[in-house]
């Protein structure tokens, strides 16, 4: 789901709504979101023989992005492109991992490329984990594309390393007003990183085993060892007005780490004041100047504010980068 999209998420189910109430569509009309709005242009007015080179340069010169946005989830994309077309912004960045217990083309996954677009960094994302598998399912190199155009102060996953904890992104957000691009389906088990128990100790009331009913702690164990996390990653929702973050389902956190489970597939959610003005477009955020300089280094984060907390331990370098 996109900025200013809604839904509700469980063990049992995922209920989506796509299609916002129209009363949702005033802040789109207000001051506030014009000056925050890139330009837009239709994909018909590209004029160069290597268009995805033209969006690319539109979006970080001007900066401009195509309109109206593609309903990718249903299947819908800006534009078919062939693959050596696609490749030459080819790069080890990325911004999410797709759960490795699903195909990677899973029934449910729509059949479009991503190409993700950052504009505070200058940054062209292409979803590396689907090309390859997308051109042996459509047995073509002529591959449908959608073009993902993030805000100003959004940043890849990869921006961070492949070492990232969840302090450091909780720092950078609440510090210097840094988010990570959205998860393409949580609901899928993609996600952004993979925490230790210990590391979500630090930062949320996990409760002990001894604390959750016998029942729930049957229902959970089953559900894990049927499903794993293949059907929805944990979210992490941050706030930045607060300064504090939330973790959604703390319970399964912890039934997890009981079953031997070490690494909690994790997807963050980003809140801030003009999270309602996000949804009228890709722009720069109130307060926002960009992304700039280096990670925040750790130590020193508070959740909530005034409570210390220790820097979690060193993770090894990842292995799946």
């Amino acid at each position: 789901m996109g900025p200013g999209e809604a839904g509700f998420a469980n063990e049992d189910e995922i209920k989506c709504i796509t299609k916002p109430p129209e009363f949702l569509d005033w802040p789109c009309s207000t001051q506030a979101a014009q000056s925050r709005m890139f330009n837009t242009y239709p994909i018909e007015d590209l004029e160069q023989d290597n268009k995805i080179k033209e969006i690319v340069e539109r979006y970080f010169q001007v900066p401009e992005v195509i309109a109206p946005v593609p309903n990718w989830i249903d299947g819908e994309y800006h534009a078919i492109f062939n693959r050596n077309d696609i490749i030459q912004f080819s790069s080890p960045e990325y911004w999410y991992f797709p759960n490795a217990d699903r195909p990677i083309l899973d029934p449910k996954r729509p059949r479009s490329l991503l190409i993700s677009l950052y504009v505070g960094t200058n940054q062209v994302v292409i979803d590396n984990n689907v090309i390859d598998a997308l051109r042996a399912e459509l047995q073509t190199d002529d591959l449908p594309v959608t073009f993902v155009f993030n805000d100003s102060n959004t940043v890849p996953i990869s921006y961070f390393g492949s070492n990232v904890s969840l302090e450091e992104v909780f720092k950078a957000f609440n510090e210097r007003g840094i988010k990570t691009a959205e998860v393409p389906m949580w609901w899928l088990g993609d996600y952004h990183l993979t925490p230790t128990i210990e590391e979500f100790e630090k930062f949320f009331p996990i409760p002990a085993l001894a604390d959750i009913p016998a029942e729930r702690q049957a229902n959970l164990k089953a559900d894990l060892e049927a499903f794993g996390f293949t059907r929805k990653s944990i979210i992490v929702s941050l706030f930045s007005e607060a300064g504090t973050m939330a973790v959604d389902q703390p319970e399964r956190v912890r039934v997890a780490a009981s079953m031997g489970i070490t690494r909690i597939p994790t997807s963050f959610r980003f809140f801030e004041p003009d999270v309602h003005l996000a949804r009228c477009g890709p722009g720069t955020p109130m307060g926002s100047s960009g992304v700039s300089g280096s990670t925040t280094p750790l130590g020193g984060a508070s959740v909530p504010p005034g409570n210390p907390v220790v820097p979690p331990p060193t993770e090894p370098e990842a292995s799946d980068s």
